[in-house]
């Protein structure tokens, strides 16, 4: 049934968020966002820009979960409200 189909795709969207370690990416983009406040840290463009390519990926990832999570939140409340 649909009903269950939403809540499979609901049990894959948790499973990718662990397998793509999502909270885990969130905590590392703002321990990054941390280091590119510090006075020292343009002193070595390389390493500066590496952390700020890290940040970029990371930030890429977490924003393509998210999207994917807004888009399942818009299905469950459709699915909801077409039920009432």
């Amino acid at each position: 049934s649909t009903s269950e189909m939403v809540k499979e795709l609901k049990q894959r969207l948790d499973a990718l968020g662990g397998f793509f370690d999502i909270d885990k990416k969130k905590q590392l983009i703002s321990e990054e966002e941390e280091l590119t406040h510090a006075p020292e840290f343009w002193s070595n463009t390389k390493k500066a820009e590496a952390v700020l390519k890290s940040i970029k990926e990371k930030k890429d990832w977490v924003k393509a979960f998210d999207k994917a999570q807004t888009a399942y939140d818009d299905l469950a409340v459709l699915w909801e409200f077409y039920h009432l």
